[in-house]
């Protein structure tokens, strides 16, 4: 496991808000806002409430994917962190890949007079013997 697949739960937890936050948008469309076709303006019959329902379970399942791909990277993120010989170090590699904390959450969480500076360097000098 290298720094870039511990980072990669960042931007897959992003990605699963972004597809939750699409999937609420689509739940709170409503067909009578959706364009009426005009007579003439279209080549066939046109159905917004369908093709909306279709694309909520389209999401729906995007959504499912990420969850089971977050999960995943966790896990094996943990089988990482478990083996790191340094408590302090494990923690910081926790909290910051697996918790997805600030720098300045992680300081203080770990405490003992830890700066997020200081958190930072621990992590990127662990990250760069990876």
């Amino acid at each position: 496991m290298t720094k870039q697949l511990l980072e990669q739960i960042y931007y897959i937890n992003r990605e699963l808000k972004m597809w939750e936050r699409e999937l609420e948008r689509l739940k709170l469309r409503s067909p009578v806002n959706s364009p009426i076709p005009r007579n003439g303006s279209g080549s066939g019959f046109s159905d917004p409430t369908a093709r909306n329902a279709e694309r909520i379970i389209e999401v729906e399942s995007y959504i499912k994917h990420k969850a089971q791909q977050l999960q995943d990277a966790r896990d094996e993120a943990m089988r990482l962190i478990w083996e790191i010989p340094d408590s302090l170090t494990r923690m910081i590699v926790f909290y910051r890949c697996v918790s997805l904390m600030s720098w300045r959450r992680v300081a203080y969480e770990v405490g003992g007079g830890n700066t997020e500076n200081g958190v930072r360097m621990i992590y990127n000098r662990f990250m760069a013997n990876l």
